[in-house]
């Protein structure tokens, strides 16, 4: 009786904290130097469409960790408009608890930007419009723990190309990019979590008789 009531048990903090299985969740650059990543897509820019690529870290620039390149919308050689550029990132969630999701990363931008999240801003920035804070020069953290919503979810990363001299180009690089939450239990396992409760109760007032 005790082995069983310690098995419903298990099963049921198994079921309630296990990691999700959030999809669609990757770094930028993916796809290799001067190939179209296939996951980040540009949909705005100040000089109409384009597309965001794979590109050689300026000179300027922080590292990109393992597993993660720079994107823009073009060589980083050249001079990009001036303006914002919308890079969206679609994931997914299913079967989860939205108030436990939380979702890690690391970002750095020329010349500064903002993260959204379904339309909503986040709160995380990196400089400013006005003035080149040189924001390209570090990788920040960022954690977000609200804003998520059942299904397909929009991760947006709004980035300012400042006016500069010279090659003035844009761009974004995300890594380290990860979330997690808590799984819905499954009816079964929600069932066999109150039998392991109740056959507690059961046995600890059999002990008091």
């Amino acid at each position: 009786m005790k082995k069983l009531i310690l098995v419903a048990i298990v099963c049921a903090c198994i079921s309630s904290s296990a990691l999700a299985d959030i999809t669609g969740l990757y770094n930028t650059g993916s796809a290799g130097v001067g190939n179209a990543d296939p996951y980040y897509t540009l949909t705005s820019v100040p000089g109409g469409a384009s597309t965001a690529i794979g590109i050689a870290a300026h000179s300027a620039w922080v590292a990109a960790p393992t597993d993660s390149l720079w994107i823009g919308p073009t060589a980083s050689s050249v001079t990009d408009p001036v303006g914002w550029y919308h890079y969206e990132l679609d994931f997914n969630i299913e079967d989860v608890i939205l108030s436990s999701v939380v979702l890690t990363g690391k970002w750095s931008v020329d010349n500064s930007g903002e993260i959204w999240l379904n339309g909503a801003y986040t709160g995380f920035a990196k400089g400013n419009t006005i003035a080149d804070t040189q924001e390209y020069k570090t990788l920040d953290d960022f954690t977000i723990t609200s804003g998520f919503q059942d299904g397909w979810n929009t991760l947006e990363f709004r980035v300012y190309n400042i006016a500069g001299s010279g090659g003035n180009p844009t761009a974004l690089l995300v890594s380290d990019l990860a979330a997690e939450a808590t799984v819905v239990p499954a009816p079964g396992a929600i069932l066999l979590g109150s039998l392991g409760i109740s056959l507690a109760g059961w046995m600890k007032r059999r002990r008091m008789l």
